[in-house]
């Protein structure tokens, strides 16, 4: 893209901005593709048709493109390309983004000659339809909703271009690089189920499975009103979607013209199962509904050993889909966000369940890509906010393993290694007397479950204080990062740092009256995810086995593990026997997963109980591990 400028309209950007770009095109026949990136978003229409939508989640200083085929939306003679931009702002905290200038880069070539570029001729101005400014937020992760007003709209996607004016050269040098996978499809509009309506004013509808994609509104109205559609994965107990949840707020806004009103929105992706539609006067509602948007698996053939786990199983990989677009995402509901920990979960199952080895991929190079000052990784992946979990470094160690196990591709740590290697020396640097100690600053969040005393607190700075999981996870990130370069033809000798900080650990941790491992130095709980990950580090040695049937038992009062990390607990319990616990983790899964399934489940849920929070989701990626482990146990 050597031939085209970065380019903003004139007026300033702010936050929750849309800008429209506006230029033309001859076309007399042959291949037509556009080359395009924006920060933050874009959507890009062919005279007037949407071509694609949706900016990879990147870096400016590892800005990505995408090139598009728009030969089939092109006619002969003059042709209108029109882009909409939505940038989201200057260091917003949003966990989904990376902020960088606003700015558009595109290059139209047909037949392989330039017939468009972006530059400070190309015609642009504020949107008119979307509310710039508005930062209504859907939630801190997602970041914001939008309000679209239908009388505002003219035929500037023709060429009639009122109030457009030439636009402004953004002054930047950023570094170009093809998408690292494949773009996500937009499906049909689905079809809804209407549970209940009222006076042609209100109406529940459920698209009866849950759901990822852009809004499709087409309604009649009498007069100007605004619509809002609110939406959700939940009903609460008066059977109303849970549109509020402190201060979020799940739901959109369309200002209807006086009569027909079709509209789809291509830029903000809805997780979602309920939508509730609102006017202030009675419509004619002909349809609300979702444009589904799905990554283009290649699914492995997979056939259980009963109807019980196959339907399992099938609801696995389905909540892997709904839980992948430009990158894996914990839930496309609340936050659609790259989390080391969750990833690796949604890697693992995804290479029983999928034949997509660019995916997994291009996750670890958007995660290496990071760039903390305090060289951890961040707490999301690409995002700007100073946050981050000090394991959820760790975990990135067992999942390259794992990616050059499963995919035999060794390219990636190669050229990453100096980032594997720097990560590590973080925590190799803060070792006191053979063990690491917690991180106290604010900007740390020592989490490592959903339960009581491993959640951590954050924001706030904490007391020194040594954990078993911290400590334990360290070994494991050392064990994986030699397998890692053995693979690749590196040395790395950690054995007698793994040594010393093994034999340190169970110094500090180990009770030897109930020859279990207690959490911290500064309580006296025990915990499962603790006991699991003392067997997986080779610290709890011979006891492993006594451990085994502790956390294997029901009736304890070990801090019972969480679905999330259920994985360290069944993994732990086959390093010490396989064959005694194969049965055991098959049956523990039929009967987690079942339960779900009886409350109407069609995706897993971040968390098993059937009293659901307002903020637990209901299709999480983490939970879809039956894939795996019905691949290696149940044959």
């Amino acid at each position: 893209m050597k031939n085209s400028k970065w380019i903003w309209l004139k007026e300033e950007a702010y936050k929750d901005m849309y800008g429209e770009f506006a230029d033309k095109f001859s076309y007399e026949g042959g291949k037509a593709t556009l080359k395009i990136s924006a920060d933050s978003n874009y959507a890009v229409y062919v005279n007037g048709k949407i071509a694609d939508s949706g900016q990879y989640a990147d870096y400016p200083y590892h800005k990505v493109y995408d090139e598009l085929d728009i030969t089939e939306l092109c006619v002969k003679g003059e042709n209108n390309l029109s882009v909409v931009v939505w940038y989201y702002g200057k260091d917003v905290p949003w966990m989904v983004y990376y902020s960088g200038e606003a700015a558009l880069k595109y290059e139209l070539c047909v037949n392989g000659s330039l017939a468009a570029v972006s530059d400070e001729n190309t015609l642009s101005r504020v949107s008119k339809a979307y509310k710039s400014g508005y930062n209504k937020m859907l939630t801190g992760s997602i970041g914001c909703s939008f309000l679209y007003d239908m009388n505002k709209e003219d035929n500037w996607m023709a060429g009639e271009l009122v109030g457009f004016g030439k636009s402004v050269v953004v002054e930047q040098e950023l570094p170009l690089f093809p998408r690292p996978n494949k773009k996500y499809l937009i499906g049909d509009r689905l079809a809804t189920k209407e549970l209940s309506s009222e006076n042609g004013t209100y109406w529940l509808l459920d698209l009866e499975a849950e759901t990822v994609g852009y809004i499709a509104v087409d309604v009649e109205s009498d007069c100007e009103q605004t619509l809002t559609v609110a939406f959700g994965e939940h009903l609460n107990k008066e059977n109303h979607v849970m549109r509020y949840n402190g201060k979020q707020d799940y739901s959109v806004e369309i200002v209807l013209k006086k009569g027909r009103n079709v509209y789809e929105n291509y830029f903000r992706r809805l997780g979602l199962r309920y939508m509730e539609v609102y006017a202030e006067k009675p419509i004619k509602l002909n349809y609300v509904t979702i444009l589904p948007t799905d990554y283009p698996t290649v699914k492995k053939e997979y056939k259980a050993t009963n109807s019980l786990r196959q339907r399992i199983y099938d609801v696995s990989v389905r909540t892997l889909e709904v839980c992948m677009h430009e990158h894996y995402e914990d839930t496309p509901w609340r936050e659609q966000a790259l989390y080391t920990m969750d990833s690796r979960n949604q890697m693992l199952c995804g290479y029983y369940a999928f034949d997509n080895p660019e995916f997994p991929r291009s996750n670890h190079e958007l995660i290496a890509l990071d760039n903390r000052e305090d060289g951890l990784l961040s707490i999301c992946f690409p995002i700007k906010r100073d946050q981050t979990i000090p394991t959820f470094s760790l975990y990135w160690y067992i999942s390259m393993n794992e990616y050059i196990k499963y995919t035999g591709d060794t390219s990636l740590a190669k050229q990453y290694l100096p980032k594997l290697k720097s990560v590590i020396k973080v925590f190799m640097d803060r070792i006191e007397d053979d063990a690491l100690a917690i991180f106290t600053e604010p900007q740390h969040w020592n989490f490592y479950e959903w339960s009581k005393n491993l959640n951590g607190v954050v924001g706030v700075e904490e007391e020194k204080r040594f954990d078993l999981i911290l400590n334990c996870l360290f070994i494991i990130a050392l064990k994986n990062l030699e397998e890692i370069c053995k693979a690749i033809g590196e040395e790395a000798d950690f054995g007698e740092l793994i040594a010393r900080v093994s034999r340190r650990t169970r110094e500090l941790f180990f009770v030897k009256d109930r020859r279990l491992f207690k959490n911290s130095t500064t309580c006296d709980d025990f915990s499962e995810l603790g006991n699991a990950m003392a067997i997986l580090s080779g610290v709890a040695g011979e006891d492993a086995p006594f451990i085994a049937e502790v956390i294997s038992t029901e009736e304890t009062d070990l801090t019972k593990i969480t679905l999330s990390m259920q994985t360290f607990r069944y993994d732990a319990l086959l390093s010490v026997d396989k064959e005694k616990y194969k049965e055991y983790i098959l049956s523990d899964i039929d009967k987690r997963f079942k339960r779900m399934l009886d409350l109407g489940a069609t995706t897993f849920w971040e968390v098993e109980d059937a009293d659901q929070k307002p903020g637990n989701s209901r299709s999480h990626g983490w939970a879809a591990l039956p894939v795996y482990y019905y691949n290696i146990l149940d044959e």
